[in-house]
């Protein structure tokens, strides 16, 4: 990965081929954005997202995949690059958090608007699969509503665009400020006005039935990746074995209990700082 970092910051025209070619590996071309950005800029950033937007263009002109997955795969990298900069303006990882959900929801939601009939066909193609998926299994499965449907599309493009710049700063720690990166994700906390308000966001998704619950439970995004970052501090401090990290992204993955801890955690820490209560126990 360093290889490929360095790699990247050669130059713009390293910088563009690999976003170009990371179509074909999961989170290369989101990283690539994310660390230009980081490192030199909105400009530079905006050009490589370009480069890495081109085989969405391609894909939703040429109808080879869903247009309207192709439209959201371009604004993804949009979203990586807003991100990036946020976070290169503010060195602050709570408001870099809290600007991935919000802008992901808002380019949904237009998109889900101005693309509507790309929209549309996804639908349909959706309702085909989940047909063939009941008659081949002989078991009913439900079709989730055009608000479903979006919901979870934001949910990946705020995950990826988050990835994407997790990434880039490791690639960009491991450049230019080897172990930082390390540091600074176990210190990443939301500020106690954000805690609360993602808390309550969280709260309101999982009791109100409503086409809006999923929406809702966007919010926990910044609470889980705080969560995430305190069990790695604690880990540190108590010098666990990393096989309890390992067990903790098993669990993450495996069901929503490991899932609902980290959201609590986040939750808490953000209110209490529970990391100078864990250096002075330790301390002590």
């Amino acid at each position: 990965m360093r290889t490929l970092a360095e790699f990247i910051m050669r130059g713009r025209a390293q910088a563009c081929l690999v976003a170009l070619l990371g179509v074909l590996v999961p989170l290369i071309g989101p990283a690539a954005v994310g660390l230009v950005t980081l490192r030199k800029g909105s400009f530079e950033g905006a050009l490589v997202t370009l480069w890495a937007s081109l085989p969405f263009v391609v894909s939703y002109f040429a109808g080879q995949s869903s247009p309207f997955i192709a439209v959201m795969s371009i604004l993804a990298l949009a979203n990586t690059l807003i991100v990036a900069n946020v976070l290169r303006g503010t060195a602050s990882w709570s408001l870099a958090l809290v600007s991935d959900v919000c802008v992901a929801v808002g380019f949904v939601v237009v998109a889900g608007v101005v693309f509507q009939t790309d929209l549309g066909v996804m639908m349909s193609d959706l309702t085909e699969l989940f047909v063939s998926v009941s008659e081949q299994l002989e078991k009913d499965y439900v079709m989730p509503d055009t608000s479903g449907v979006l919901a979870w599309v934001a949910w990946m493009t705020a995950f990826s665009a988050l990835l994407g710049v997790v990434v880039a700063r490791w690639w960009q720690a491991l450049l230019f400020n080897p172990g930082g990166f390390q540091q600074e994700f176990q210190g990443i906390r939301l500020e106690s006005k954000v805690g609360l308000g993602c808390s309550l966001l969280v709260i309101l998704g999982f009791t109100l039935l409503s086409e809006f619950q999923f929406w809702l439970q966007l919010a926990s995004i910044p609470l889980i990746v705080c969560g995430l970052s305190l069990l790695h501090y604690t880990a540190k401090v108590k010098k666990a074995g990393g096989y309890w990290l390992v067990l903790m992204y098993l669990g993450l993955f495996l069901g929503p209990v490991m899932s609902g801890l980290l959201v609590a955690l986040g939750a808490i820490d953000s209110v209490l700082n529970l990391r100078a209560r864990l250096v002075a126990d330790n301390q002590s």
